[in-house]
């Protein structure tokens, strides 16, 4: 037997790999005495997601039906106007990279005096406005977005992150 979508499946098969050997060197960290959090906790996770997803791929790779076109660009002509994804022409993105780069420089510098909430917040709505939702979904989004990152990382990592204003 072969994979049915040979690209998927390898692609899938490498990042397994890839995560499953980046899970391993992480596990075998040693804590900081008197740490909470130990320096392999990051790339544990970040290794067992890759190697979670990859695996997710190549068995979607392998089992996928024949003559499925699994991609997600279409052809030319070959979806109805009505279903057609928006392609943004490749110079209407241009600004996105300088925007996204100039957005977390400023978030360095600014943190530490406005604190963690004030700058996630803000750096998170330009993220959604620059990536092109709109002010509106950007203010509803970015607060809970930025509280519930602040959350996970000071009362479930155990991470203190900086209080700037608010103290």
């Amino acid at each position: 037997m072969k994979p049915n979508n040979v690209g998927d499946f390898w692609l899938g098969v490498v990042f397994t790999a890839a995560g499953s050997f980046i899970l391993i060197q992480a596990l075998g960290f040693r804590p900081m005495p008197g740490m909470p959090v130990g320096p392999g906790l990051f790339p544990s996770i970040t290794g067992g997601a890759m190697a979670l997803f990859g695996l997710v791929l190549a068995l979607q790779g392998w089992f996928a039906k024949v003559g499925d076109d699994l991609s997600l660009v279409p052809e030319e002509g070959e979806v109805a106007a009505e279903t057609a994804p928006v392609r943004a022409d490749f110079w209407s993105r241009i600004p996105f990279i300088p925007g996204l780069l100039a957005a977390i420089v400023a978030t360095i510098l600014v943190m530490p005096h406005l604190g963690f909430l004030i700058t996630g917040a803000v750096l998170t709505a330009f993220l959604v406005v620059l990536g092109g939702g709109g002010w509106k979904s950007a203010v509803i989004f970015s607060p809970i977005v930025t509280v519930a990152v602040y959350a996970l990382f000071f009362y479930g990592l155990r991470v203190p992150l900086p209080h700037g204003l608010l103290g």
